[in-house]
């Protein structure tokens, strides 16, 4: 049986990602000792199920694709995109008037100085409210 992957699967299992690897800025992953963890972003790509540094990239890697299948990569990679659209104009990217796409937004939205992980799960986590 194959789960659907939608934004709403993501939010949890990122949200996993986050407190059981630790939550970084400035980079999107690191296993650096005394620095590990991963970004928003790339806890959304995790949390898809997407392969490490996928949302990264400008365009995916075919062998991520051909490891995955087309059809698979493809749902979990638009899920993830749509995600990351969701939370980045929850939290105050207008669509009509920012230049950044939501990835980048969500990008420099948690690298800011003095960004906590509360807040980042917060961020995660709000939709769920919604949904339910």
């Amino acid at each position: 049986m194959t789960t659907t992957v939608s934004p709403d699967t993501i939010r949890p299992a990122a949200i996993g990602v986050l407190r059981r690897d630790g939550w970084i800025q400035n980079n999107y992953a690191s296993n650096r000792p005394g620095k590990t963890g991963c970004c928003l972003v790339e806890a959304i790509g995790r949390g898809a199920g997407l392969p490490p540094y996928a949302l990264a990239r400008a365009k995916p890697r075919r062998s991520d694709i051909e490891v995955m299948g087309r059809a698979a990569f493809k749902a979990r990679w638009d899920a993830a995109h749509n995600l990351m659209d969701e939370i980045a104009t929850s939290l105050g990217r207008n669509p009509e008037d920012d230049e950044l796409c939501p990835k980048f937004w969500l990008t420099n939205w948690n690298d800011t100085k003095g960004r906590t992980l509360d807040q980042v799960l917060g961020a995660l986590d709000s939709g769920q409210e919604r949904a339910a």
